[in-house]
């Protein structure tokens, strides 16, 4: 079967293959050949965006058909990349599995790229024009340097591999001046959180009603809430899993003690740099306390859909995209600002910055400046208080 090279580069963004239609829904599902050779992922149900995750599971697909360790010609960037990918010792190896799986995306856009090319024919002149290529072609700012960050990293693996040329290349690449992506503005106001909530439970959604009140409340991230599914290695099958991939990362009943006062939870982003659990008093937000004392089965994921499973991301986004719209939330206020929503809400009600540093357990107050997005409000509050003097 042959692919269209927007399955490597991206260059499609509506490209989805493998994917058919049953009963409206999107299902992906590996062609005969790969089959019959025996490939285990035969068929997942898609939510979301669904085309990008249909090409991110044929790209594995042929990966694994291919082999991992495909003959290339010493010292391109298909060989870096492979020794990336595939060394024990590369940094691919050491972050986490959802990283991993950007990793693998920004990968796959430079193989058809470059990756013929020798890792020392890349300079100043052709990166540029890579950068105009993308411009043309209407990438965003953020993808343009998501990209080449990429690129950097490769380089710089490909400095300590000793490869011909990756020294001068990553030199060069650091004098690459790319626009910086505009940070989000979007931060929801409770109310609207509250809408989209109220509308969950209208429609009997009550566990992703549950699931986004907890990421308001005590401000974690959706991952940590209702956690993702990751690729499975080697044969283990242990756990809850779905297509090939295995749950992980989200609230379970155990980290809830028996009376239901306290939640303990190990932020995933920050396991391996801050492994301290926080320990949330639930005694202090009552209502979260309250759905929690209202559910009866007490084992397993804390937070499912109506058939009982954990939410993937895409279906996760998919709700919210749907009670937002039925709440008349604007579109421009995303699942992912919820977090952010939450500790401008915090600060509007007094918390002072270290708090709100430790209530989002990040290391370093810059990143948590980067979630304070009401910088107008906070310069009417100075006048506010001059007035008053």
């Amino acid at each position: 079967m042959n692919f269209e090279p927007a399955l490597w580069d991206g260059s499609d963004p509506s490209y989805a293959p493998c994917v058919s239609m049953t009963k409206g829904i999107p299902y992906w599902k590996a062609p005969a050949k790969y089959r019959k050779a025996g490939y285990k992922i035969t068929s997942v149900r898609l939510h979301g965006d669904f085309a990008a995750k249909a090409r991110e599971l044929t790209r594995e697909m042929v990966q694994w058909f291919e082999g991992d360790k495909p003959k290339v010609e010493p010292n391109t960037w298909h060989h870096l990349i492979a020794r990336y990918k595939g060394d024990d010792v590369s940094p691919y190896q050491e972050v986490k599995a959802n990283t991993r799986r950007t990793y693998a995306d920004d990968l796959a856009y430079w193989e058809p790229v470059i990756g013929h090319l020798q890792i020392a024919d890349m300079t100043f002149i052709e990166a540029k024009k890579i950068v105009r290529g993308m411009e043309a072609k209407g990438r965003s700012d953020h993808f343009i340097k998501a990209k080449f960050t990429m690129l950097r990293m490769l380089a710089g693996y490909g400095v300590a591999l000793q490869l011909p040329g990756a020294r001068e290349v990553k030199e060069v690449l650091g004098e690459l001046r790319l626009k910086a992506p505009k940070p989000r503005t979007a931060a929801p106001k409770e109310a609207q959180i509250m809408a989209i909530i109220g509308k969950a439970d209208a429609a009997g959604d009550t566990s992703f009603a549950l699931g986004l009140l907890i990421q308001w409340r005590l401000t974690l991230r959706a991952i940590d809430v209702r956690g993702d599914y990751f690729p499975i290695s080697g044969d283990d099958r242990s756990g809850i899993c779905r297509g090939g991939q295995r749950w992980a990362d989200g609230l379970t009943w155990d980290m809830i003690d028996r009376d239901i006062t306290t939640l303990t939870k190990t932020p995933s982003k920050t396991r391996d740099k801050m492994p301290e659990a926080l320990v949330f008093d639930l005694t202090l937000v009552p209502d979260v306390r309250a759905r929690l004392q209202g559910i009866e089965a007490r084992v397993g994921p804390v937070i499912t859909d109506r058939q009982g499973m954990p939410y993937s991301r895409y279906a996760w986004s998919d709700m919210f995209r749907k009670y937002r719209a039925e709440a008349e939330v604007p579109d421009a206020v995303w699942m992912m600002d919820t977090r952010a929503g939450a500790l401008n809400d915090a600060r509007r009600k007094g918390a002072d910055p270290l708090a709100l540093q430790r209530q989002a357990n990040h290391a370093d107050f810059k990143t948590t400046q980067r979630y304070l997005r009401e910088k107008s409000e906070g310069a009417n509050n100075v006048l506010r208080i001059r007035a008053e003097q």
